[in-house]
């Protein structure tokens, strides 16, 4: 029996390739079909059965009934502030999944919105501005979040990741994990006035890498950019790395360790093991390290070579901990402010419980968890 043609609308098939970064070849490979099939739909000379458009569907990440549209969908651009792999340099373009992942977030980003506008207590957050230096940015930050450096220090890796995270949170900022493919972005923000968003890769980065990048994406956040970076700006990079470095590493801090701990003020090219040290001491990135140490006179360029060519960094290894429930992974993948934001606003009657369950990706028991776990960490 011949399949059922499902007519679809060729333009918005077009619309969603080019949105998806998929060009007709590509989408023909993922298929499993040929170009002239892809044409053919393109064309509206043919149209493809069920099963390919369900296939049609996944490949592009979009819902089959977006493709019965009788228009294109009136879509704003894509307003991000883009961090670009591990040794990428230069303009690239962003990936399938990589698109795929800004809508998710902006869509989730605009959900926060709408249940922030309609909870009284959540204002809208009031992020401190640029300085005239990163440095000083970075001062002015911490003020801000009210960090303590002392229990900074004294924290894992990991444990940075999570002070960081949760300060911003506080501030009414979100903070999102995803877990993209090891080539793709280590990060990216979307400004808002009412829920700035942040977003991080985990899979590509280890935990101190992970805080840099979340840092990183405060940088940009703090000059209300509003560019898509899949072409970065060198010297825009350069000033958010300065400024997630000084904020990790405080000059004086560092210094008084060197003298007191390390028993040197300088770092030689090749000195790895002090930049793990220092790594360990202030739960920053290698990198981070190298960058800061070379910012601050304090070693040469070839040391950011040497680190970047050593493979000693990874995450110390889990041990017990509790269960990986539905409620505790949804807090790993969006923080607490987009759930705060939703509960709020189904418990004032702006959202009915149906919706905050679906928008959460919860069932009712495990919407408890989430509001009760979440409770538990104010």
């Amino acid at each position: 029996m011949a399949a059922i043609k499902q007519r679809i609308n060729p333009d918005v098939l077009v619309w969603a390739m080019k949105q998806a970064g998929l060009t007709r070849v590509q989408l023909a490979g993922d298929l499993g079909t040929d170009p002239g099939t892809v044409d053919s739909w393109i064309t509206g000379d043919d149209a493809p059965g069920l099963t390919q458009l369900r296939q049609i569907s996944k490949a592009l990440r979009r819902p089959t009934s977006l493709f019965f549209s009788p228009r294109v969908p009136s879509q704003q651009p894509l307003q991000a502030a883009f961090r670009s792999p591990l040794g990428a340099h230069g303009a690239r373009s962003l990936t399938s999944e990589e698109r795929a992942e800004l809508r998710l977030a902006e869509r989730r980003q605009k959900i926060a919105v709408w249940a922030a506008e309609r909870v009284e207590e959540h204002g809208p957050v009031d992020l401190p501005g640029r300085m005239q230096t990163p440095e000083a940015t970075a001062k002015s930050v911490q003020a801000w979040l009210h960090w303590d450096i002392t229990s900074q220090v004294k924290a894992s890796k990991s444990g940075v990741t999570k002070m960081v995270r949760r300060s911003l949170e506080d501030q009414g900022i979100m903070v999102i994990q995803l877990s993209m493919n090891s080539e793709a972005c280590r990060g990216f923000s979307i400004y808002s006035g009412t829920v700035p968003l942040i977003a991080y890769n985990s899979t590509s980065q280890v935990s101190a890498a992970r805080t840099f990048t979340i840092l990183h994406e405060l940088g940009h956040l703090l000059s209300h950019e509003q560019a898509v970076c899949d072409q970065p700006e060198d010297s825009e990079e350069r000033w958010c790395d300065r400024f997630a470095a000084a904020f990790l590493i405080p000059e004086p801090h560092l210094r008084a360790y060197l003298e007191k701990y390390l028993k040197i003020s300088r770092v030689e090219n090749d000195d790895v093991e002090s930049v793990r040290r220092i790594s360990n001491r202030y739960g920053a990135s290698f990198q981070c390290v190298a960058l800061r140490l070379i910012h601050l006179g304090i070693a040469s360029q070839p040391l950011y070579r040497a680190v970047s060519l050593n493979p000693l960094e990874f995450d110390a290894p889990a041990f017990g901990g509790e269960p990986q429930t539905t409620h505790l992974v949804r807090i790993r993948e969006y923080g607490v402010t987009y759930p705060r934001l939703l509960l709020a606003a189904r418990d004032r009657g702006k959202l009915h419980d149906v919706d905050a369950r679906k928008y959460l990706n919860v069932n009712g028991e495990q919407l408890r968890s989430l509001q009760q776990r979440i409770a538990e960490e104010v």
